[in-house]
Parts: C-alpha cells; sequence; structure tokens
C-alpha cells in the first residue's frame, strides 16, 4: 500500500486554478481534490475538460470530485451533471453530504429517504466506476460515528464510501475509535490539526497523527491524505504544511 499526498482546493478558494496547480507542484504534491462550489461547477463540461488538463500537465492527479451534493435534498435529477463533472477530471471518488439534518434530530422517514437516494446515487456512480465518498461533517447523517456505520450498512452498497478526519469537537480517544471503525471504508483522509476554537501548524499535531496513520497504514491500500484548510489560509504555507506531511511518511 501506499499513502499519496495532496490537496483539497477549496482550501484556496480565493486563488485560480493555475496558482493552486503550481504551488501544488512546488510542494511535490501527486492528487488533488477539486471543488464544485468555486473551481469546477458542476456540469460545466468546458471547465472540467480545461481543468483535468491543466491539472494532468502539472503531474497531478485528481482523486476525488469535491461535491456539495446532499443526499436526500438535492433532486437526483442534478447527480447526472455531478457525475459528468467527476469523469471528465477523471476522478475516483465523488464527495457528498449525508442529508441536511443532524443524525440525532432525523426523524426515521427522512433517515430512509436519505438511505433509499444514497443507495439509488451509488448504484448510478458503481455503473460508471465511481465511489461515493461520504464527509463526516456536521449537521448530516455522518456526524456521529454509530449513525455513520448505521448508514453503510442499511445503504449496503460498496460504492458507498467514507472520508476520515479528526473532528475538532471531540478527544483524541474519540477520533481515534472513529479512525479505526471507518479505516475499512475509507478512500482518502482530510489532514490538519485543529481544535474547537484554533487551527494550528500541522507540525504541532506530530504525535497525534501518527497514532491516525497507523490505523490506516494497517488497510494495506493505497489512501489520499489530502490538506485540507492551512492554519493561516495562505498559499505560501502549503510548502512547509507538505513538508510536515511527507515528513510523517
Amino acid at each position: 500500500m501506499s499513502f499519496q499526498t495532496g490537496l483539497v482546493s477549496i482550501s484556496f478558494r480565493p486563488y485560480s486554478v493555475n496558482q493552486i496547480l503550481a504551488a501544488c507542484s512546488a510542494a511535490k504534491l501527486s492528487l488533488i481534490e477539486w471543488g464544485s462550489d468555486v473551481h469546477v461547477p458542476a456540469g460545466n463540461a468546458k471547465i472540467a475538460d480545461e481543468v483535468a488538463k491543466k491539472t494532468a500537465d502539472a503531474g497531478l492527479k485528481c482523486i476525488t470530485y469535491g461535491s456539495y451534493f446532499r443526499i436526500g435534498h438535492t433532486p437526483l435529477s442534478e447527480l447526472d451533471a455531478y457525475l459528468d463533472s467527476a469523469l471528465r477530471l477523471g476522478a475516483k471518488n465523488i464527495r457528498m453530504w449525508c442529508g441536511t439534518s443532524p443524525s440525532a434530530a432525523a426523524p426515521p422517514e427522512l433517515r430512509a429517504k436519505i438511505v433509499q437516494e444514497g443507495r439509488a446515487a451509488a448504484e448510478r456512480a458503481a455503473a460508471l466506476g465511481l465511489n461515493i465518498t461520504l464527509e463526516c461533517h456536521s449537521g448530516t447523517l455522518t456526524d456521529d460515528c454509530g449513525s455513520a456505520m448505521q448508514y453503510l450498512a442499511e445503504v449496503d452498497h460498496p460504492a458507498m464510501r467514507m472520508y476520515w478526519q479528526p473532528s475538532q469537537f471531540h478527544t483524541a480517544d474519540y477520533n481515534l475509535a472513529t479512525a479505526q471503525a471507518y479505516a475499512r471504508y475509507t478512500e482518502c483522509l482530510h489532514v490538519f490539526h485543529w481544535d474547537t476554537s484554533r487551527r494550528y501548524p500541522l507540525a504541532d499535531g506530530t504525535d497525534i497523527w501518527a497514532k491516525y496513520l497507523d490505523i490506516f497504514r494497517a488497510e494495506n491500500r493505497d489512501i489520499g491524505l489530502l490538506l485540507e484548510f492551512m492554519h493561516d489560509d495562505r498559499l505560501e504555507t502549503l510548502d512547509p504544511t507538505a513538508k510536515t506531511l511527507h515528513s510523517w511518511l
């Protein structure tokens, strides 16, 4: 297996595709997750094709199309536009969010709807050779480990996969437990070091990240490590942050 390093493009929304790719190349990153909100709008074939070519020319690979499609909320009729953009980018995954309701507040009928539409989306993605990757985001059915694991079991489709990231709202022990639970479903990690009130330089998280990475290393398959949101939001900080990430490997 191997970890491959990359960047989530939404970390630098104010910057152009060219600026981001140049910074990634300089930082020796090999993967990128392009977002649908700014850099590659869903359904815009021209932009997706242009960004795909620029990405390849820069020596990078788009591993994920970072969409803001919300299963159970965004109409399934809009799914094809997102799938088309992901395919044009050459992505393996398309990231989605799991509804619009916190798991503890979701009534059974809403959860059932999100399960049904999630399975339908996974079937359509799989037919095109894509995975759907859910993010552990607040205000969704995957905001809690138990709910997320239940959702994966309910959807019961091999193309329904996960992202993992440490939660700044929970303890290191909780995050280690979720990493262990999600590991077999995980395609990529969003890499940062935060707590509830601050973002810290990634180097400050070296000790705990060594424990996180040991869990995913045991999976013995390729997993992407994608830097997300530098602690100061500066593009110039990407290079030293990437050096920290590479030093861990």
